[in-house]
């Protein structure tokens, strides 16, 4: 289970990927969907990780207000 939940649209990445980077840098753990295993229920995997990390981290944007999976 990781720190930080990290919840964006999948446009989004690009522009993400240098913040988790940077908290990553910072010691603390990351979970986003680059991190879901191969196999895994998306919906569950989302779920069981959100509820267990220390912090949550929306990147709100245009695609992201639209999207089913930012949570």
């Amino acid at each position: 289970m990781a720190d930080v939940f990290v919840s964006y649209a999948s446009g989004d990445r690009e522009r993400v990927k240098p913040v988790v980077e940077a908290v990553e840098q910072a010691g603390f753990s990351v979970w986003w969907d680059r991190r879901i295993g191969l196999g895994s229920s998306f919906d569950r995997e989302i779920e069981r990780e959100l509820e267990a990390a220390t912090c949550v981290v929306v990147f709100w944007s245009n695609q992201s207000v639209d999207s089913d999976w930012v949570r």
